[in-house]
């Protein structure tokens, strides 16, 4: 019931009859767009954590460890960004602070949120360049 009721309360926060219905459904398929746009990352994390399990740890090394936990870790937050960003939004919203606070709240979690997506996507690409997992992932054909 508090599942049923929670989506109920996020789907009348971004349908709802006033002009800021306009701003949030735009913010929605935005932030859509994103769940959807990195939802293939998870497949390369499930991927690469399948190959790296299955390949003996005598063969990969340390070095292979630390960049494939950098990598594994770094692949999978844009998408959950993505995901947090959808319900964050109302509750911001729904909060007691005034106006003015919840503009600069929400101007704040949107750069925030890009830059995070912006960096860990970026880490992500370079650790799949290192030396030391680029012939693993070319092996594996595992590509972002």
């Amino acid at each position: 019931m508090a599942e049923e009721e929670k989506k109920e309360n996020i789907w009348k926060f971004y349908f709802q009859s006033r002009w800021q219905t306009a701003l949030t459904v735009h913010y929605l398929v935005a932030v859509a767009y994103l769940v959807l746009f990195f939802i293939g990352n998870l497949w390369v994390f499930i991927k690469f954590a399948w190959f790296s399990f299955v390949t003996s740890a005598r063969q990969l090394g340390l070095e292979f460890a630390a960049w494939a936990v950098i990598f594994e870790l770094t692949v999978m937050v844009p998408l959950f960004t993505s995901w947090y960003a959808i319900f964050l939004l109302p509750k911001i919203w729904r909060s007691d602070y005034h106006r003015g606070q919840k503009i600069a709240i929400t101007i704040l979690m949107l750069v925030v949120f890009a830059i995070i997506i912006v960096i860990t996507d970026a880490v992500a690409r370079f650790a799949l360049d290192t030396d030391v997992l680029r012939e693993f992932v070319d092996i594996h054909n595992i590509k972002l």
